[in-house]
């Protein structure tokens, strides 16, 4: 089923979603959602991303470009209870050099973010782990 609904860019660009969609959809005050633009069509699709309650965080994991190396320092962060919402991994240097970045949720986490940092280096398939807050918008 599709609602449609006309609303206005204000002077910020920022849009009202109207009561009817939002209920329809269940977004709450506080929520995340990803804005996704399609450049070809002119859309922009939203959708969902994470409760009100979640701390966002992005990683930025340089690892080692070998089979296992991301999924060994994925296994570090969900022993740490960290909620991996978006991913996207890519080859630097073949044989050689990867990088990943990632968008989670580590409000049920219980330890602090530079000793999960280290924890991540120890196990050792990342070269770097730069951890930052999510920047809201």
């Amino acid at each position: 089923m599709r609602m449609t609904e006309i609303v206005r860019v204000d002077a910020k660009g920022r849009i009202i979603i109207p009561i009817p969609i939002r209920e329809a959809l269940r977004f709450r005050e506080g929520m995340y959602l990803m804005l996704t633009g399609d450049l070809d069509s002119k859309e922009v699709i939203i959708t969902p991303f994470a409760d009100p309650e979640a701390k966002l965080m992005e990683f930025r994991v340089g690892i080692k470009d070998v089979p296992g190396a991301l999924a060994r320092v994925a296994g570090v962060l969900a022993d740490a209870n960290v909620d991996l919402l978006s991913s996207e991994s890519r080859t630097l240097r073949r044989g050689e050099a990867a990088e990943w970045l990632a968008i989670a949720d580590v409000s049920k986490c219980a330890c602090e973010m530079e000793a999960l940092r280290k924890r991540v280096l120890k196990e050792g398939a990342a070269k770097s782990v730069e951890i930052r807050e999510h920047l809201r918008i």
